[in-house]
């Protein structure tokens, strides 16, 4: 302690000491005048002065508090005159919930705590085909449907659903509005009755499967995305294709050229009357013909639109292709050998420029294969694909191949996995942006039949309109030759000498023949004779008419 310190303790003692000493004297000097002038003992003396004491320490007290009310009356009075709110009922507390949506949501983390869905912003409307119901709701300011779609399987589980019956939208009005569905029994669990040829003319685009609620779907428009469908063997390719084929044919009629070609004869096979090639093999050689047929074509369109940009006219109007190829590993196989690694480079090269520059000419691909694995398609064909369909399969690895190496980071995904692999023709259809649950559509043997019958009649019609308006040309010519001999195919050497063409040397012949014709040769189905098809004679025919 400092001396300065020290010294304030030691004078303050004696201060208290003193006061203290002061106090006694005071009090016996009381006492003693109280005796002396009442004559009583010391002990009526002493109670005496603490009852006084006591006495004022009493009225202290009560002068003070009652002060101190009076100071405080006026703010008091301040207070109760102000104004005050009346208490809002249970309804002006705030909008009413939707207990249900809001629990599950909550629970699985699609939006916070302290959020909920408001019942005057959510409808549940129960489904008319399927047992189960629809849910359109806005969820809360900060939160998008993506929150609900990352974890759909998260409020399915709180729904008592599962990931498989549930599917996640974005709605019509906002990126806050969602739509949901959630199915009582597994999806596709009754099969849906196929269309009707007015259902398939009024859908928008080109219909092939079912949704799990039954709405069709399909692609919106040919020129807008290829194709790529993958899924291990019986588990519903041909379905698809088939479908996608008859309605195709619907909605184009004898307006679409379609080349398909198949590793062996098969679903397929029905449309072969129709198609402008159909091929039944699995040979690289065969589908690289077919390739660079479709790429002959594609950069005569190319051409041909150049030569409209420059005179300054509007683009030819082509005419829609269709080329499916299924089990497509079988030609991107080599044998190893120097030559099966450029014969596969080349294919690689060809079908991927194919697939890449198609669509702005016309020209659709659809691929599909039963091992999707990376060293089955090359990767530089599959990237090229902005539709997806993977059908069941075992592992994630697949799925990714299918449908592509980041779909498990996009909204919603669904596992292919966990359909039900007896259900033939489910898939996940994946768009490039959102992904949902498809059936092909099932169409009686029947019906495709007729509608192949119907295209081919009025493939006739056709043929036979172009001979009336261009009787003389050599492409009439052509055509009437090859209707006589019921061919689709005919070599240029068997056709140069009908036209005129009196050379002998195969260059030289065909130059001639292809003057004649304004349309150059093609490979034949086997890859080994070129010559010209029926359907791309009467195509060039109808585009000089």
């Amino acid at each position: 302690m400092s001396k300065r310190r020290k010294a304030d303790a030691q004078e303050d003692f004696y201060g208290q000491t003193g006061a203290a000493l002061g106090v006694l004297v005071f009090v016996f000097g009381c006492l003693a005048v109280i005796k002396t002038k009442l004559g009583v003992p010391w002990w009526a003396a002493v109670a005496l002065v603490v009852g006084t004491l006591i006495a004022l320490g009493y009225a202290a007290w009560w002068l003070k508090t009652r002060v101190q009310r009076l100071w405080a009356k006026e703010p008091a009075e301040k207070v109760s005159a102000a104004p005050t709110q009346e208490t809002p009922d249970a309804e002006e507390e705030g909008p009413a919930r939707d207990e249900e949506l809001t629990e599950a949501l909550v629970a699985s983390g699609a939006i916070g705590k302290d959020q909920f869905i408001r019942a005057d912003e959510a409808v549940k409307t129960p489904l008319q085909h399927v047992l189960g119901a629809r849910y359109e709701f806005k969820v809360p300011v900060g939160r998008t449907y993506k929150h609900v779609g990352k974890k759909a399987g998260e409020v399915a589980g709180a729904l008592g659903a599962t990931r498989l019956r549930t599917q996640v939208e974005r709605g019509e009005l906002s990126e806050r509005d969602v739509d949901m569905t959630v199915l009582a029994q597994p999806p596709f669990t009754n099969p849906f009755t196929p269309p009707t040829r007015e259902m398939i003319l009024a859908h928008d685009g080109i219909p092939f499967s079912h949704s799990m609620t039954g709405e069709l779907v399909g692609i919106d428009d040919f020129t807008k995305g290829a194709l790529f469908v993958a899924g291990m063997t019986q588990t519903g390719k041909s379905t698809l294709t088939v479908a996608l084929i008859t309605c195709a044919y619907i909605a184009y009629g004898p307006d679409l050229d379609v080349y398909l070609i198949e590793g062996k004869p098969g679903a397929m096979t029905r449309f072969e009357k129709v198609a402008v090639r159909y091929q039944a093999s699995s040979k690289a050689a065969v589908f690289d013909s077919m390739v660079r047929e479709l790429l002959q074509i594609q950069r005569e369109r190319y051409e041909q639109d150049m030569q409209a940009m420059r005179e300054r006219k509007p683009s030819p109007r082509h005419r829609q292709i269709l080329f499916i190829a299924d089990e497509v590993a079988d030609y991107y196989m080599s044998d190893g050998s120097s030559e099966g690694r450029k014969q596969k480079a080349r294919i690689v090269n060809n079908s991927t420029e194919l697939v890449r520059k198609g669509l702005e000419c016309g020209i659709t691909v659809v691929m599909m294969t039963q091992r999707p694995s990376d060293k089955a398609v090359p990767v530089e064909v599959r990237d090229q694909f902005k539709k997806r369909i993977c059908l069941y399969v075992s592992g994630k690895g697949s799925a990714e191949v299918a449908l592509g190496s980041d779909y498990f980071k996009t909204e919603s995904p669904i596992h292919p996995a966990l359909m039900d692999a007896s259900i033939q023709g489910q898939g996940v259809y994946f768009d490039g942006v959102s992904s949902k649950l498809i059936r092909g559509i099932r169409f009686p043997d029947d019906f495709i039949w007729e509608v192949v019958d119907e295209v081919y009649a009025r493939q006739q019609n056709v043929i036979g309109a172009v001979l009336e308006k261009t009787p003389d040309t050599p492409l009439a010519k052509a055509i009437d030759l090859m209707q006589e001999r019921g061919v689709t195919f005919i070599p240029t050497a068997e056709l140069a000498p009908f036209l005129g063409v009196s050379e002998t040397n195969a260059t030289t012949q065909g130059k001639a023949v292809a003057a004649l014709l304004g349309v150059k040769p093609a490979p034949n189905k086997e890859g080994t004779r070129r010559g010209y098809e029926l359907e791309r004679l009467v195509a060039a025919a109808q585009a000089h008419t």
